[in-house]
């Protein structure tokens, strides 16, 4: 993809002498940028811009172009990347509106641009996008007016699915003073999707932090794999957070797994960052300007009391430890108290300390304790005379960063003038408010604990893209669906399907009683309301009656008995759930909870993109809130999570090779003592 993002002659189409033409905007903001790559404009009433010949056809262009910039009507669009397919050109952008986002009528079009496309080996950004920004050559195609005097080149790259978002977030990083690499506006994704862009931001030199805005995920798996193998953070915000509608009554993993909760459980999956707003997007990047945090500890100073309990209680919240400071730290600061009413703990109250110099000894101090890993300050200059003292205690913020490898989070409550006299170089990252900086700093320890589970050959191994394995799974029954669990090493209790009573009886005798008596049905939803449920038949006489009066109840409630489901009654144990679904945008995921009611009433569960190993199935045991009760909570026998896990491996698996299953419920499975094992006693599955 280099040529797309450093080429050295761009034709773009559609320009012409109109002060109005949105094209001119294209080839002002090459100029006012300052690319030094040929510019071809192209219109076919020809004139002129900026100095330049406006060509009325590709055919004047000598030799051949890196890249085309269109912006025509849209049934204009297919004859131009034609046009520019026969001069070489390998990489586009469509700039131009009007299609699929309009009506499904403008897909002909679409088809149309895609053919053209790959005949000529063509990539393109878009179309209805804002194109890119190359900072690093000074390439901008946008055809709205971008400032360059308002942007500073750095290290984030930013690729969004919205022109307004880009425009947005570009005015937000400038006035945050946050140096920007490369821009790319995607649009519709037709051809070019975030997975592309993101697979060639990983191998940038120049991009060191990776910043998304998704309204939807085209290839979520790939993108959770390239997000896998990366060590650079990749902060994404995701919007379009709408309730799905898929059989939410019929399957709890329907219910439970909506779109964004799996959108969510992936982003997590795979070490990427997810925000929920622009301030905490920005709060992100700036955190990952400084050096990685690298552990749980933290020295806090702060110049009022108050200041100090509110950022221990943030502290506290986000999952951090109070550092332990050394004697040797508190005699220092016993040296430069008037009143000596500063309690020696941490966080430090620096109430009685009025030497703002000293405080950067202060701060260099922590730094050396061996137990800190990152030094959070809070600072408000109290009057003029010490806007300068402050603003060196920011400078040497920086250079102590820099010195010792550890992160210094400079929390700084100032007045709206001398915001940005207290940082004039915007280098440094400057916090505000100390909740947004300490929940940032958490990104920072998610991100370092994530690098080292890698380094270690631990935690997310990628998902892989889904292929069916063996032939499509078909059920008429309940039976064939116990009969698809078992043929994946998944552990059913002993079971038969009976189409009458003789039947029945026969199979109990083999299988032993107590029996359970259910319907097979796969048309009825609530069993137990329509009488297809009977358990605890301990004879042939209890089964012969049962039988009867299941047949007899399943008819006034208006179905139609058939076939029975006859099970051995299992022992007693820890209900759980195991679930699976089909998502739109990451394809197979599997849930884990407690089963029974309580999947319903508490909603304690998570989630996975499938396929997953024994080392993800056993984190996601501990993340429930119930985990205690799998542990012999209050004298119960510890449960068989080794078992378990085999289950919950081999479950995923089996959505994973079958992305013909749309939801799959296995609730109860019945968790037995340490050693024992698993039971499925019931399970739904819907298959396409």
């Amino acid at each position: 993809m280099q040529k797309l993002f450093y080429p050295e002659s761009v034709m773009v189409f559609g320009v012409s002498s109109a002060p109005t033409n949105l094209a001119r905007f294209i080839v002002d903001n090459l100029d006012r940028f300052g690319f030094k790559g040929i510019v071809y404009p192209i219109g076919r009433e020809g004139g002129a811009v900026n100095g330049r010949e406006i060509l009325k056809s590709v055919d004047s262009v000598e030799g051949h172009a890196d890249l085309a910039v269109i912006l025509l009507p849209a049934r204009a669009v297919p004859e131009a990347l034609e046009a520019s397919g026969e001069k070489g050109v390998r990489y586009a952008v469509v700039l131009s509106g009007g299609f699929s986002e309009f009506g499904e009528e403008r897909k002909d079009i679409e088809k149309q641009i895609m053919e053209i496309a790959r005949r000529w080996k063509i990539r393109f950004v878009g179309p209805n996008c804002l194109g890119v920004v190359n900072m690093e050559n000074n390439l901008a195609v946008p055809f709205i007016h971008f400032e360059k005097q308002l942007m500073s080149r750095g290290s984030v790259s930013l690729m969004a699915q919205s022109g307004g978002v880009m425009t947005e977030s570009v005015k937000i990083f400038s006035k945050e003073r946050i140096g920007i690499n490369k821009l790319i506006s995607m649009g519709n994704k037709l051809d070019l999707k975030e997975a592309d862009y993101l697979e060639y931001l990983i191998s940038d030199g120049e991009t060191k932090i990776i910043v998304l805005y998704l309204e939807n995920i085209a290839e979520g798996r790939r993108l959770m794999d390239l997000a896998g193998r990366c060590d650079k953070p990749i902060i994404v915000l995701k919007a379009n957070r709408n309730p799905f509608s898929n059989e939410i009554a019929r399957f709890h993993t329907s219910a439970l797994a909506g779109d964004d909760i799996v959108a969510d459980s992936a982003f997590r999956q795979a070490g990427i960052h997810r925000v929920e707003t622009l301030q905490e997007m920005v709060d992100c990047v700036r955190i990952f300007g400084l050096p990685i945090l690298r552990g749980r500890n933290l020295a806090v100073l702060g110049r009022s009391g108050g200041l100090a309990v509110i950022l221990a209680d943030a502290v506290h919240r986000y999952g951090f430890k109070l550092a332990g400071f050394s004697e040797d730290f508190f005699n220092l600061v016993r040296r430069e108290t008037r009143a000596g009413v500063i309690r020696m703990t941490n966080p430090l109250d620096m109430g009685d300390i009025f030497n703002i110099d000293f405080y950067v000894q202060l701060m260099e101090k922590a730094l050396q304790e061996k137990d800190v890993d990152g030094l959070v300050i809070s600072h408000t200059y109290l009057e003029k005379r010490e806007l300068e003292p402050s603003r060196k205690i920011i400078q040497e913020a920086k250079r102590l960063c820099e010195a010792y490898g550890k992160p210094v989070v400079f929390c700084l409550i100032t007045d709206r003038d001398n915001r940005f006299l207290m940082n004039p170089s915007g280098d440094y990252p400057v916090f505000e408010e100390v909740d947004h900086a300490i929940k940032a700093l958490a990104r920072s320890y998610e991100h370092h604990r994530t690098q080292s589970l890698r380094a270690l050959g631990k935690g997310f191994k990628g998902v892989g893209p889904v292929r069916r394995k063996g032939k499509k799974i078909e059920i008429a029954n309940a039976g064939d669906i116990f009969n698809v669990l078992e043929c994946y090493g998944l552990p059913v209790v002993s079971h038969a399907i009976a189409g009458s009573e003789r039947e029945a009886l026969v199979s109990a005798r083999k299988m032993g009683y107590p029996i359970a008596l259910k319907t097979a049905s796969l048309d009825i939803l609530h069993k137990t309301e329509a009488g297809g449920v009977r358990i605890g038949l301990r004879g042939p006489g209890d089964l012969a009656s049962g039988f009867r009066a299941m047949v007899r109840d399943l008819r006034k409630s208006g179905y139609r008995p058939g076939e029975l489901l006859i099970q051995k009654m299992a022992p007693k144990g820890q209900e759980v759930f195991i679930g699976g679904k089909q998502d739109q945008e990451f394809g197979p995921v599997i849930l884990f909870g407690l089963g029974g009611v309580f999947v319903e009433v508490l909603k304690d569960i998570v989630i996975r993109v499938a396929p997953i190993d024994a080392g993800t199935a056993r984190e996601m045991i501990e993340e429930i809130k119930g985990a205690a009760i799998l542990k012999g909570f209050r004298g119960q026998p510890l449960s068989d999570t080794a078992a378990l896990v085999k289950c919950m491996v081999r479950a995923s698996r089996l959505l994973a090779e079958h992305p013909e299953i749309r939801n799959l419920d296995i609730n109860p499975l019945i968790v037995l003592e340490k050693g024992k094992g698993c039971l499925i006693v019931d399970a739904k599955m819907d298959v396409i």
